[in-house]
């Protein structure tokens, strides 16, 4: 049955992002709902990713300003130098702070958007108007196109926030601005020169708009994908989880009440009353897993949490010997990895319990290769690890829930020799 998700967004995604620019933030969603609107979750994803899409811009300012300077000296020498060398400086060093001011304030929040955007344009102007009026006429038009590098990374602010019709606007506003830089150099509007080097700034705007819309639908899409996928693996996690829940709970304790023991039907009082106590024990047990919220954190050392997980073993008659005298709890292990271990020696020694046919075994704890490692040894009738595929027990319960958590487990065993679980996590 195919999942809910996003899948390939619709025409209709584009088409608002496109028109109205990234989408302003919302309250956060209800996490707790599980019929919540992913559309919102996608829109508060993209609004928080958006904050940062202005350092696009201003790190293209930053070092076209150098390419544009560059060039205008290369062709003009020091004719019109100090005027446009001022501006250059003023861009280069005014976007560099606007840029590391975004990154460590956690982006531009939607609330001073607009402000900000208008502020910058508002300083881009007048950057272009002050260079046109004082450079020398000869090389006016070559200076101006410097300092219409600033309004090149404005119009793309515009289009990623707004949308692109604003950008259009600025687009067609730009049109008579040039030609009013045109007129503060003193130049003719008919002027060859002029004219030439004003097509090529609308042509530039217009560059930066078409630009701006694709890295907007990539950016847009992005977002859409990678919280699909992140949702995705979420419910599979999720399931895993369910599964191992039943596995090492109640399939274990099914099973358990299914073997038949000694004295039964002489004793069935008394093994009523037991088989009533384990029911209710797993019940609270597997409520708690379900409904409790996961750990953060223990006070508890990592040796006590595997000798309650040993005396719980007790109750179907395993005597296990822990064995942590050289091992330093110091809390190295975080809680997930603690956790993951804990229930990976669990099913060990349930396995131990049901298949070994010896109700004792070893479990010692140490520190290896840079991380934890237990290992579980009994001495019972072991078996052929080539002639016996691993159950759902060893290959999730074990090796996968501990992959999770960048460890890994593995299962020694021959004929007659008993069985060694090692399992390891990074610490």
């Amino acid at each position: 049955m195919p999942e809910a998700g996003f899948g390939a967004p619709p025409r209709a995604f584009v088409r608002t992002l496109l028109r109205r620019g990234t989408p302003a933030e919302a309250p956060e969603p209800d996490g707790d709902d599980d019929d919540g609107d992913l559309t919102a979750v996608g829109d508060a994803t993209l609004a928080r990713a958006a904050r940062y899409w202005v350092v696009v811009p201003l790190a293209y300012r930053i070092a076209a300003f150098i390419k544009v300077f560059i060039g205008f000296t290369a062709a003009n020498g020091s004719l019109g130098l100090g005027p446009v060398l001022a501006a250059t400086v003023f861009a280069v060093a005014a976007n560099t702070v606007a840029a590391v001011w975004v990154l460590r304030s956690g982006g531009l929040r939607a609330r001073f958007t607009g402000r900000a955007l208008a502020l910058d344009l508002a300083v881009g102007v007048a950057l272009n108007f002050a260079v046109a009026a004082t450079a020398p006429a000869a090389v006016q038009p070559f200076a101006v196109d410097v300092t219409w590098t600033w309004l090149v990374g404005a119009v793309a602010m515009w289009a990623g926030t707004s949308g692109v019709p604003s950008a259009l606007w600025l687009f067609a506003a730009a049109l008579p601005l040039r030609s009013a830089l045109t007129l503060a150099g003193g130049l003719p509007l008919d002027h060859q020169l002029a004219l030439t080097r004003s097509v090529g700034c609308m042509v530039a705007l217009a560059v930066a708009i078409v630009l701006a819309a694709g890295i907007l639908i990539l950016l847009g899409v992005g977002t859409r994908f990678a919280l699909d996928i992140g949702l995705r693996r979420g419910r599979e996690a999720e399931r895993r989880r369910t599964r191992r829940i039943m596995h090492d709970s109640v399939l274990q304790t099914l099973e358990a009440l299914a073997i038949s023991a000694p004295g039964d039907d002489a004793q069935a009082v008394a093994r009523l009353k037991e088989l009533r106590s384990i029911a209710k024990a797993e019940a609270g047990e597997l409520r708690r897993k379900i409904t409790e919220p996961v750990e953060t954190g223990s006070v508890r050392g990592f040796a006590v949490e595997l000798a309650d997980v040993a005396t719980e073993m007790t109750r179907d008659g395993l005597r296990t010997q822990l064995v942590a005298a050289d091992f330093a709890d110091d809390d190295k292990l975080s809680q997930d990895r603690r956790t993951a271990m804990c229930e990976a020696v669990r099913e060990a020694l349930r396995n131990t319990v049901k298949h070994s046919g010896t109700k004792q075994v070893v479990l010692r704890v140490e520190e290896r290769d840079g991380g934890i490692a237990v290992v579980a040894r009994d001495q019972g009738q072991g078996f052929d690890v080539r002639d016996r595929p691993p159950g759902f027990g060893i290959s999730q319960s074990i090796k996968a829930r501990l992959a999770e958590v960048g460890g890994h487990g593995t299962v020694d065993s021959q004929p007659g020799r008993g069985t060694r679980v090692t399992l390891w996590v990074p610490s």
